[in-house]
């Protein structure tokens, strides 16, 4: 028998977080690239350029403009 807590948290998923820098904007929507390299359009059009925080697929603001590295162990 699983976990009667994990089973409730399961029902409602944690949102999805990222951080991307800002393509286009147009009507209501912005164009953005994700560090992997994949587009996605997502909703808000307050922030021209640099880097934006998205949650669930809308912007929630300005993030800073850092550079991105990856260090394999």
């Amino acid at each position: 028998m699983s976990n009667i807590y994990q089973r409730l948290a399961n029902l409602n998923p944690k949102a999805q977080r990222a951080v991307a820098t800002v393509v286009s904007v147009s009507n209501g929507t912005t164009s953005v690239l994700h560090a992997d390299g994949s587009h996605q359009v997502v909703l808000g059009d307050s922030i021209p350029s640099g880097k934006v925080y998205i949650l669930d697929g809308q912007i929630q603001g300005q993030a800073a403009d850092l550079p991105f590295s990856e260090i394999a162990i």
